[in-house]
């Protein structure tokens, strides 16, 4: 893999948006069931585009034309380069192990062949692009029994770990040209997955020997022991780490420690990586969504990580993974652009109607092949959390220097015009929702312009000062309309508009809302008389049997959420009885008094819900245990976790 191009990825991350999300057109998305026809028309549409059936080679482009950006391959990069064809095999291979199809099972044959036509001796000064081919290899061979394959894998493994030596005790050198810059895990985690398959293909244990000591030296070098993956280790001496976060350094860390686990049975290697999938679940995600990470290279990142992630589920009975992945695929569908059912770099965004690149377009086709289909309909608004680090970012750094931050780290140094971040926010049902924005103002008061679906929400809304950086506050927007499916909440600075001052900005959080007098009232009454409601008003007058609300909400899946209800409890200590669906589930939930009617707290609960339509009741039942008078502002729903 060309390092330059991995460079710009992680520049397009935590500096700028690539020019393609600005400019281009968008095309209507459609909602489906992630079904085995869904990942038929995902394989057939990326087949139709990218294939060349007569030079057998994948295109690098939608268009069939040559761009500068990343022209590594074939024909002056009219195909697409060397380790993305080895992607393109493997994303071959999951559709071949799904369907058993007879014409995907010659196309392993035809990639392969199309393959050495260009490149016979697999010659290449990166040895992780050799990696990458070993290992598809290995798997060739896996599938189809030919001798050739494992031939090739052998050859090329046995050739990449010349490249061991003991700088930075151990591991394998980057490049084979005598360079000798870094030493990374895409090379050496990847080449680790290899030797566990020859060990078991050759019936060598040479090799499993080997495997175990290039994972250790991985595991000691290139990451925390708890789960952080790191990229790569260069410099003189005893080398400077890079922690760059990059989701397919975490896939092959992960498919690294399934391989060893399987052949051992030693359990630190499930928990190692057991502890990688929970790292990029929580830290590189938005809103459970695989985090856009640029084109080029990381256009393909997410397959790796999700490939090896469903090896986690489907080898080691780790199931908890299974429907974040699903959701994944079901996301990633939900964004093709009808047009040729291709899918872009961002799964929680429209397609834009540019031209797209083949590896791009392969991640969502080989997620939808090889993980099992679950039929949902419906959108997936995951689990409300947005990291800002992980949005779409212009002109604005990221840092970790303060502590008290979420996620990875937060953004800072924001104070320019022009600057900006930008949310896709997807969610399941058109109405009001809850949006949290944690940020720190240890300059004072800051001010930004917010931005929904493309007009001005609030032009100048106020981050009051913190007092110092690492003390976090939240501002709290009420009623924000959002449409059913894809959002765009984009926050930025504009001195035109009153927007002044430093923020360091760390999350947003979207959440489903439900203001109290909208919903049906039974020998209750609206009022607005006190201050410091959201909506037009509250539930008053609350205090005796027979008298409660019935919320109606629909959820996207099922499962245990958080109910939060924001209230006033003037004349003291106050309970209610609350019911879900024809269900008790809290007999005396306690709403502790607020002092005045003027004053608000929240009390929360967990609740079950199914997919689809749902009744939440809240009741005076004094049987119960109900007391005292109590105003009811809104409800909030929180989206259950994963795990």
């Amino acid at each position: 893999m060309k390092r330059l191009k991995k460079l710009k990825a992680k520049t397009k991350l935590i500096v700028t948006i690539t020019l393609l999300f600005i400019v281009s057109s968008l095309l209507p998305v459609q909602v489906e069931a992630f079904t085995p026809s869904n990942a038929d028309d995902a394989m057939t549409a990326f087949n139709n585009v990218f294939w060349d059936s007569t030079n057998k080679y994948f295109y690098a482009n939608s268009d069939h034309q040559i761009h500068s950006e990343h022209a590594f391959g074939p024909d002056n990069g009219l195909y697409s380069d060397f380790w993305w064809e080895a992607q393109l095999w493997d994303t071959v291979m999951d559709a071949y192990q799904r369907t058993n199809s007879s014409s995907y099972r010659q196309q392993i044959d035809d990639v392969y062949d199309g393959f050495l036509a260009f490149y016979p001796s697999f010659n290449s000064k990166f040895n992780d692009d050799r990696a990458w081919w070993a290992l598809a290899c290995a798997r060739a061979y896996e599938i189809t029994g030919e001798t050739r394959y494992k031939d090739s894998a052998k050859s090329l493994f046995d050739s990449i770990y010349t490249f061991w030596d003991t700088t930075y005790g151990g591991g394998i050198w980057w490049k084979n040209d005598g360079t000798q810059d870094e030493k990374n895990i895409a090379t050496n985690a990847t080449a680790a997955i290899v030797a566990v398959k020859l060990s078991k293909i050759l019936n060598d244990s040479t090799y499993l020997t080997k495997a175990q000591n290039i994972y250790n030296w991985v595991k000691n070098t290139l990451t925390d022991g708890n789960g952080h993956v790191y990229d790569h280790i260069s410099g003189s001496g005893s080398g400077t780490v890079y922690k760059w976060d990059f989701s397919y350094n975490f896939g092959v860390f992960i498919g690294s420690g399934v391989g060893l686990y399987k052949e051992t049975n030693t359990t630190s290697y499930l928990n190692d990586a057991i502890n990688a999938a929970n790292w990029a679940v929580n830290n590189l995600t938005s809103s459970s969504t695989m985090m856009y990470e640029g084109v080029n290279d990381a256009g393909g990142f997410k397959m790796i990580l999700a490939r090896y992630m469903y090896e986690l589920v489907t080898q080691c009975g780790q199931t908890q993974y299974l429907q974040f992945l699903r959701d994944n695929a079901t996301q990633a569908w939900n964004h093709r652009r009808l047009s040729d059912n291709l899918v872009g770099a961002d799964w929680g965004a429209d397609t834009p109607s540019t031209y797209i690149q083949s590896l791009t377009a392969a991640a969502a086709a080989s997620i939808l092949n090889h993980v099992s289909a679950d039929n949902y309909t419906g959108y997936i608004p995951g689990n409300g959390k947005y990291e800002a680090e992980n949005a779409t970012i212009n002109g604005i750094s990221s840092e970790s220097y303060y502590t008290g931050f979420s996620g990875r780290g937060y953004l800072a140094g924001w104070n320019t015009n022009g600057t900006w971040v930008e949310f896709k926010v997807n969610v399941n049902s058109a109405g009001k929702y809850m949006i949290k924005l944690g940020y720190s103002a240890g300059a004072g008061n800051a001010s930004r312009n917010i931005i929904i679906n493309g007009s001005s929400y609030i032009s100048n809304l106020t981050f009051p000062g913190t007092g110092n950086w690492n003390t976090w506050n939240i501002v709290t927007l009420n009623d924000v309309p959002l449409n059913a499916g894809s959002n765009t909440i984009r926050i930025s600075y504009d001195s035109s508009l009153g927007n002044s001052n430093y923020l360091n900005f760390d999350y947003m959080s979207v959440y489903a809302m439900y203001e109290a007098e909208e919903a049906t009232l039974h020998s209750l009454t609206i009022e607005n008389k006190y201050t410091g409601y959201t909506g037009t008003g509250y539930i008053a007058g609350w205090n005796k049997d027979g008298q409660w609300v019935d919320f109606n909400v629909n959820v996207a899946k099922g499962g245990t959420y958080t109910l939060i209800l924001r209230y006033a409890a003037g004349a003291g200590d106050a309970s209610r009885y609350i019911y879900v669906n024809g269900s008790g589930v809290a007999n005396n939930l306690l709403f502790s008094g607020t002092g005045s009617w003027n004053s608000y707290n929240v009390v929360s609960c967990s609740i079950p819900l199914n997919a689809g339509l749902n009744t939440i009741s809240i009741i005076y039942n004094s049987s119960f245990g109900s007391t005292n008078w109590l105003n009811l502002d809104n409800i909030e729903l929180i989206q259950p976790s994963y795990y």
